[in-house]
């Protein structure tokens, strides 16, 4: 691949010397590849993206993480350069970050329907998927809550205030209370749950988690948590795993929540206006 460097994940990290059933999935040595075998220690593919400061790219390497699986990164890509090359383009034109190459050819371009893969890749009774239909689908069904509903209004309600797109004050308003909702629909859902399928960490709860972070740590101050206490303790819950903390570390939650940034763009027009009109007699 010309427009970046590849490098091979590290494995082990994630693995605990003791293991909790209620928080770490087992895993049956039988599904996983066979690390004493030099020919089994490719990884599966890579996931095209920038490693760091990436929610969406944490997804599929925390799962790896769980299961012991290779996954290569490219910690050398520029997001919005590398992205808008023309051999990126032509193999994903969407221009989407991140994407996965598959050492078996598959290309994919969703976060957590790569993440849904590497997760498969452990077998057919994977840990990380379901174990019934019944599973499988509230699997898939939180799957979809947190990518088409709850990421749409974390979007609209940070984007604008972070400077990524036009801050329009009723349409993050309105996408913040959006937000909010969603936070309450979660708070009820993990009342008495410790995980979101079956009692045992799912791919389901690694997106999500993954799909929170952003909101923990740029939006909801203490009081905000105080009020989701079960997403509170489930996100605390996630991030304390070893798997998770191998690919993104310490997460340092939100002291103060974010105000609103004018967009790049502006900001560059603004700092040109104001050297032009320093520069008048």
């Amino acid at each position: 691949m010309a427009f970046t460097k590849i490098f091979k994940s590290k494995k082990g990290a994630s693995t605990p010397t003791t293991r909790s059933a209620a928080t770490t999935p087992r895993v049956s040595r039988e599904n996983l590849r066979d690390h004493n075998n030099p020919m089994e220690m490719a990884p599966i593919g890579t996931i095209i993206g920038p490693t760091t400061n990436n929610t969406r790219n944490y997804k599929a390497r925390v799962v790896a993480q769980f299961l012991g699986i290779d996954l290569a990164t490219t910690p050398d890509f520029v997001m919005n350069v590398d992205n808008k090359k023309e051999e990126y383009l032509a193999k994903y034109p969407a221009g989407k970050v991140p994407v996965f190459e598959g050492a078996n050819g598959l290309n994919l371009t969703d976060s957590s329907a790569i993440a849904y893969y590497v997760a498969s890749q452990a077998g057919s009774d994977s840990p990380l998927l379901g174990q019934t239909a019944e599973e499988t689908a509230q699997i898939l069904q939180h799957l979809f809550f947190a990518e088409a509903d709850f990421m749409s209004a974390v979007a609209g309600a940070l984007y604008s205030i972070q400077g990524f797109v036009p801050y329009i004050k009723p349409a993050q308003q309105y996408a913040e209370e959006q937000l909010f909702r969603f936070l309450g629909v979660l708070n009820t859902i993990l009342l008495d749950k410790t995980f979101l399928v079956a009692e045992r960490i799912t791919v389901a709860d690694v997106v999500l988690a993954c799909d929170l972070m952003t909101v923990y740590t740029a939006y909801l101050t203490s009081d905000d948590r105080k009020k989701y206490r079960n997403v509170t303790r489930y996100f605390k819950t996630m991030i304390s795993q070893p798997a998770f903390k191998a690919v993104v570390g310490e997460v340092a939650l939100c002291v103060e929540r974010v105000k609103p940034q004018p967009p790049a763009n502006a900001a560059k027009k603004a700092d040109k206006a104001e050297k032009k009109a320093e520069k008048k007699p």
